[in-house]
């Protein structure tokens, strides 16, 4: 078998994840039987509530642990899958835990009620006065809160900073909750499992501790990243051009992006920024579009300024050569899209540049793309000119990118690898005409750029 054929043959990441699920789901079950399969068979009153609340525990606390996987970087899943999926999941699993948060102690309490013949309030005092059931309680209190804090209607309003520093309340709630369930039944009676539940938080903390702050400072002590030099690009949207040791050992995919620290009072949070140019070794460049937090001060920051970078992260990169390419951007999704186009012209591809902006004020980067592919368009939702000719006349398309203005522009589209960065409004309508287009779903990527 040629050596294609066995990396074909090989799992693909989402197949792992899957896998590693389904082997510590029989686990679980298998320790959760033997712990609680005669509460649930014997007909007793409140036993089959107490095992099924018991059941729900153990899955609740496999649950955070899987939200510590999404969020670890892990070089074994997070190159290929991206950033952008594995958040989603880490997202849609948050929300799933907010019921088992309910179903857990609710059933325990009305069960164990029912066997001890106890009113539901005493016997939830009674088990409050516990103090590993304390902790869960604080464990509980956290987790809802974060849960709440991530909820749409919440989330937009607040800074970047106070979301991303709530979060770390999170590791505070795995700390409390992993004491209160050293203390389960299924730990108690089975020394096999504690060991295996024991291990599995070490190796999760271990990886996130490695790959989330390790491997970060290492980088930054390696290369010494500091501010060169800032650059306005338009009204909003500053370029920070990064330098250091070394930087032709920093590899990155163009497409991909990284959090930055800047080591300056006030600016010590994370923020996500993408390479807005392609990898050569002499600098870093990544622009920034002021959105009202951190973002708005960043042409305060001097050069010399020290910098932390946690990446390259994402999978928004060209990973098999095509020959034709279509780019459609929005608004400061151009970042990612612009590194992308230097890369490809550089080794000679066709490629369509759709880029689409409120005000011609709005675009950055006109004539750099404009030198890298001579098929630029450059489309305009809010025209402020005098005349209605003055956009055609400029060049610039007017509208917005649909249906129609695709099969104009692009007439060979089904022919083209397409990579889409925007606000979700203006991916979702390109997304939906690529498919009256009939572009192969397979040949569409996309990252969403908020």
């Amino acid at each position: 078998m040629s050596l294609t054929g066995y990396r074909r043959r090989l799992l693909t990441p989402a197949q792992r994840v899957a896998l590693v699920c389904l082997l510590h789901a029989g686990a679980l079950g298998v320790a959760w039987w033997h712990g609680s399969s005669r509460l649930l068979l014997n007909g007793h009153s409140g036993g089959r509530a107490v095992a099924l609340g018991r059941l729900a525990g153990l899955l609740l606390g496999s649950s955070v642990l899987f939200q510590l996987i999404l969020v670890s970087r892990l070089p074994w899943i997070e190159p290929s899958l991206g950033c952008d999926r594995l958040y989603r999941w880490h997202r849609r699993l948050g929300f799933s835990i907010g019921s088992l948060l309910l179903v857990h102690p609710a059933l325990l309490t009305v069960g164990s009620a029912r066997r001890h013949h106890l009113a539901i309030s005493r016997q939830f005092m009674d088990l409050a006065a516990d103090w590993r059931t304390g902790l869960a309680m604080a464990a509980l209190v956290v987790i809802v809160l974060m849960v709440t804090l991530s909820t749409p209607v919440i989330r937009r309003r607040l800074t970047y900073e106070t979301w991303h520093m709530s979060h770390l309340a999170m590791y505070v709630a795995l700390v409390l909750g992993s004491v209160h369930q050293a203390g389960g039944v299924e730990m108690a009676g089975q020394p096999w499992w504690a060991d295996y539940w024991f291990a599995m938080q070490i190796a999760v903390i271990g990886g996130l501790v490695v790959f989330r702050a390790g491997r970060p400072i290492f980088r930054s002590a390696r290369h010494r990243f500091r501010i060169d030099r800032i650059v306005t690009e338009s009204d909003d949207v500053t370029s920070v051009y990064l330098t250091g040791r070394q930087l032709d050992r920093f590899a990155f995919r163009p497409g991909q992006y990284v959090n930055v620290v800047f080591l300056s009072k006030g600016r010590w949070s994370p923020h996500p920024f993408s390479f807005s140019a392609a990898p050569n070794g002499q600098f870093l460049r990544v622009s920034i579009k002021a959105a009202g937090d951190f973002t708005d001060r960043i042409r305060e920051l001097t050069p010399g300024t020290r910098a932390l970078l946690e990446g390259p992260l994402g999978a928004f990169i060209a990973a098999e050569a095509r020959e034709k390419y279509l780019m459609v951007a929005g608004g400061i999704g151009i970042t990612p899209i612009r590194a992308l186009i230097e890369s490809l012209a550089a080794a000679g591809r066709d490629i369509v540049l759709l880029y689409s902006v409120k005000t011609a004020n709005d675009l950055v980067f006109a004539s750099e793309l404009r030198g890298l592919t001579a098929h630029c368009h450059f489309i305009v939702s809010r025209y402020t000119g005098t005349t209605e000719t003055d956009a055609d006349h400029a060049g610039h398309e007017r509208g917005r990118i649909d249906l129609p203005m695709l099969a104009r522009l692009v007439p060979d589209v089904r022919d083209r690898e397409v990579f889409i960065c925007g606000p979700q409004p203006m991916m979702k309508v390109v997304a939906a005409a690529l498919d009256t287009l009939q572009v192969r779903e397979s040949s569409i990527h996309y990252e969403q750029f908020a």
